[in-house]
C-alpha cells in the first residue's frame, strides 16, 4: 500500500518540486499499488514527454481527489504502467474563488487568455456571446481544445486542480442569473473610470463583511460591452471597475482583473 507523502519529499536527484505533474483522465485505472495510463494520455506520455522506465511522476486523479507520486514500471505500445509511491488527498487553492466570464475574441487569443488565466489560478472560465464577439465558427466546438490547454497550462504550472470550462453563454443570460451568497460581480468597463477593484475588497473588512467568494469577473471583448450590455449588467448588481487609464486587449484585460483580484484579496 502506497505511503502519505508530503510536498517536501524531494524527487531521486534531490530537487524538490522538478518531478513532472500530470492529470489523469477517465481511462486511467487506479488499483492498490499501480496506476494503469491508456489512450491520448498515455500517448502524449510516451511520444511528447518521452518518458522512460524508472521516471518519477506526479499524477492527480480528480475522479478520487488524490494526488499520486509514482514511478514509471512500464512503457509498451498500448499503456503506461506506474507504480504508486505514495498518494496525500488533492488542496484547493485558498479562497476566494474565481470565475472569469471572457467575450469571444479571435481564436488564437483566447487560447492565450485561457492558458494565462489557468496558471494564474483561476477557477472557472465562462466563454460569453456579446454584441462585438469576434469569433467565427460554432465556438462550442473549441470546448475540447480549451479545456486541453487549460490541462496543459495546470500541469506546468503544478496546479492540483484544473479551471472548469462551461460552454458559452449570451451575455444578456449571464448578466441575469441570480448570484451566489456572498459573491461579488465585478465588470471591467469605462462607466466608472476611478473604480479599482483593492477599494472595494477594502470597503467590505471596514464594513466587517466576510471576505467575498466567488469573486465574479465580466470582461469584454474589444471595444468592451456596448452601452446596453454595461447598463443591463449594472441594473442586475454587477459592479463597474476599471484596470487603469490605459485601453487593453480583452485578453490583457482578463489577466490583470485576474491579478489585481488575487491582490485585493490577499492584502
Amino acid at each position: 500500500m502506497a505511503r502519505h507523502f508530503d510536498d517536501q519529499v524531494s524527487d531521486r536527484q534531490g530537487a524538490p518540486g522538478l518531478v513532472p505533474r500530470y492529470f489523469l483522465d477517465e481511462s486511467a485505472r487506479v488499483d492498490d499499488d499501480t496506476i494503469t495510463i491508456t489512450g491520448g494520455k498515455a500517448n502524449r506520455l510516451k511520444r511528447v514527454m518521452r518518458v522512460r522506465r524508472d521516471d518519477p511522476l506526479e499524477l492527480v486523479h480528480p475522479i478520487t481527489d488524490r494526488l499520486y507520486r509514482a514511478t514509471i514500471e512500464r512503457v509498451s505500445r498500448d499503456d503506461v504502467i506506474c507504480r504508486i509511491d505514495e498518494s496525500r488527498s488533492l488542496r484547493p487553492l485558498p479562497p476566494p474563488r474565481i470565475v472569469i466570464s471572457a467575450s469571444l475574441i479571435r481564436p488564437q487569443r483566447y487560447d492565450f487568455m485561457i492558458e494565462k488565466a489557468t496558471e494564474l489560478g483561476v477557477d472557472e472560465i465562462r466563454p460569453v456571446w456579446s454584441q462585438r464577439a469576434i469569433i467565427r465558427g460554432d465556438a462550442t466546438q473549441r470546448l475540447h481544445r480549451w479545456r486541453r490547454l487549460a490541462t496543459e497550462a495546470a500541469e506546468q504550472c503544478r496546479r492540483e486542480y484544473r479551471p472548469e470550462i462551461h460552454p458559452p453563454i449570451q451575455v444578456v443570460d449571464l448578466i441575469r442569473e441570480e448570484p451566489p451568497p456572498n459573491s461579488i460581480r465585478l465588470l471591467a468597463s469605462a462607466i466608472e473610470p476611478d473604480q479599482r477593484i483593492a477599494p472595494i475588497f477594502q470597503q467590505r473588512r471596514k464594513d466587517g463583511l466576510p471576505a467575498p467568494d466567488p469573486v465574479h469577473l465580466l470582461i469584454g471583448p474589444e471595444g468592451g460591452y456596448t452601452a446596453e450590455e454595461a447598463e443591463l449588467a449594472r441594473s442586475h448588481g454587477w459592479t463597474p471597475i476599471s484596470l487603469g487609464n490605459r485601453p487593453l486587449r480583452a485578453e490583457t484585460a482578463a489577466i490583470m482583473a485576474i491579478a489585481l483580484t488575487l491582490e485585493a484579496a490577499r492584502s
